[in-house]
């Protein structure tokens, strides 16, 4: 019998983009602590918004390929989809998690305190709830769980849509969007769009890791599944 390689091997590519991302994030670390200079209002709590703005930008393209993915189940019912909407789905939370964590310590410099009702942290909140309701809903809705996530995922880009706007409409205490004006001086901006790069290569390692993770848990389920058919208990 021939032998052949397992499918299951980790292609150089991904290996690439996993070792293209501790430097580059190494390096956005390096640049945000020592290159960019320190803010003079804000002071050094101001290289936050080397990660913060960067995270919360990867959440919405995170978002937005959920509901892509959910889109496409929705409509072909074909599983590929549902495994890209799975995958960004928990990418959103988790760079919706970063966002909510780096936020309020930011806050609690220029505020006083950790958390204020604002429309901008509101509706993130919520923009974050909603995406991880659309796991919850996966694990526990019974048969018709990828529909529902895939409804959740929709309404979440939606949503996601107002938060980013939602600074343009209400003048609240969250700062107005002074990277789309200008505002940053030469080294602050150079080392904000290395960290935005550095963050789009995390994000698209992490989202090949977790697409292979989701086919292959597609294959053991089959197989479950083939198991129980032929009546082989496990």
């Amino acid at each position: 019998m021939q032998s052949t390689k397992p499918e299951s091997r980790t292609p150089i590519g991904l290996w690439l983009c996993v070792a293209l991302s501790i430097g580059m994030l190494g390096r956005g670390f390096w640049m945000a602590f020592y290159y960019a200079p320190t803010e003079k209002v804000m002071g050094f709590v101001q290289k936050i918004f080397y990660f913060h703005v960067p995270a919360a930008w990867i959440m919405f393209l995170a978002t937005f390929v959920c509901a892509v993915g959910s889109i496409g189940y929705l409509i072909t019912r074909k599983d590929k989809w549902d495994v890209i909407g799975d995958a960004a789905v928990e990418l959103a939370v988790l760079f919706g998690a970063m966002v909510l964590i780096t936020g309020p310590l930011w806050g609690r410099k220029a505020w006083g305190a950790y958390w204020v009702w604002d429309v901008r942290l509101t509706s993130s909140l919520v923009l974050v709830l909603t995406l991880v309701a659309c796991k919850i809903v996966r694990g526990y809705a019974g048969p018709s769980s990828k529909q529902i996530a895939s409804g959740l995922a929709v309404f979440a880009v939606v949503n996601s849509v107002f938060v980013y706007y939602s600074v343009d409409i209400w003048k609240g205490t969250h700062p107005p969007k002074i990277v789309a004006k200008g505002d940053l001086a030469p080294q602050m901006s150079e080392t904000l769009w290395f960290c935005v790069a550095a963050f789009i290569v995390l994000f698209v390692t992490l989202m090949w890791s977790r697409i292979r993770l989701g086919h292959r848990r597609g294959e053991l389920d089959s197989l479950y599944h083939h198991a129980a058919e032929l009546g082989v208990e496990s």
